[in-house]
């Protein structure tokens, strides 16, 4: 009982809210502080930074879209490298240092939490629907995309602190550059945020570009089973069509009466495989496994 009152109950994203709402005193007050005997020019532009970035997370967290989502999931930890970045600038003082890196740390791990993803995913659904992200991919999991998340933040900021700074030669280019360069990883990074599966009153619906050329519909009355998947699954066997792409994680499995068109991406000719039983990751299984007892969908 007790985790079924948590999948209800708990929201990380009104914290998450609460939190961010009053970073200003805590990073914005670090930051200020680092700046605090440097030249009037960049302080403004510090300053302006700070707010348009604060704002616009803010508004991303109430609006609850999955676009906002990937901002939070940018920006958030990002503010976490500016604080350290502007300590190896000019010392900080010790206790304003401490209270900003918990107080940014939290913000960050809040944004990243898979619940929160969840509630932002799900602003965006209507009538009897219900949306749950999917698991990122382990081949993406692993590496690539810290890669380009440093990408994206050093292409919308080195070229703004060099300009800033007064190197201007070398500051415009970095921002002709750089904030191209930012969009399409952050355009990259939003494909992740746009993989979910959604409720709907006819079963539920598995919408995940990166492992399917369309999204799929399982229908309440072709399901016989909905739970954890056999450790011992055959994934290559006849009739399984596995779309959890290797996500660290549990996997759930779906048994099916008859069967499901399913078209895997491939990098060939994409063909049309025959489902009966289909194995996927998203974030919250027991969440989702909750939402489909409330449903009737789990025997």
């Amino acid at each position: 009982m007790s985790h079924d009152w948590g999948v209800k109950v708990l929201n990380p994203l009104t914290i998450f809210l609460g939190l961010w709402a009053v970073t200003p005193f805590s990073l914005g007050a670090a930051i200020d502080s680092a700046l605090t005997e440097d030249v009037i020019q960049r302080q403004i532009w510090a300053s302006i930074a700070f707010w348009i970035v604060w704002g616009f997370v803010l508004g991303c967290s109430i609006l609850r879209r999955p676009w906002g989502l990937t901002m939070m999931r940018v920006l958030a930890p990002a503010m976490l490298l500016a604080l350290f970045a502007a300590h190896l600038y000019s010392r900080i003082s010790t206790d304003i240092f401490v209270v900003a890196v918990v107080h940014t740390a939290v913000v960050s791990l809040l944004a990243l939490l898979p619940e929160t993803g969840n509630v932002m995913v799900d602003g965006i659904s209507y009538g009897d629907e219900k949306r749950f992200l999917l698991r990122i991919p382990s081949a993406i999991l692993i590496g690539p995309i810290a890669l380009v998340w440093g990408i994206v933040i050093l292409g919308a900021f080195a070229g703004p602190i060099l300009v800033t700074s007064g190197n201007w030669r070398l500051g415009v280019p970095l921002l002709a550059i750089g904030w191209p360069i930012a969009a399409f990883g952050c355009r990259s990074i939003h494909q992740l945020a746009r993989r979910w599966i959604v409720f709907v009153p006819n079963g539920f619906v598995i919408h995940d570009y990166l492992a399917t050329r369309e999204p799929f519909l399982i229908r309440r009355q072709d399901i016989v089973s909905l739970g954890p998947a056999p450790a011992d699954v055959d994934v290559r066997g006849e009739g399984v069509v596995d779309v959890s792409q290797l996500a660290l994680g549990p996997v759930l499995q779906v048994t099916l009466h008859g069967e499901v068109e399913v078209v895997p991406r491939s990098r060939g000719v994409s063909e049309v495989k025959l489902a009966r039983i289909v194995l996927f990751s998203p974030t919250r299984p027991g969440a989702v496994l909750h939402e489909g007892r409330l449903r009737r969908l789990v025997r």
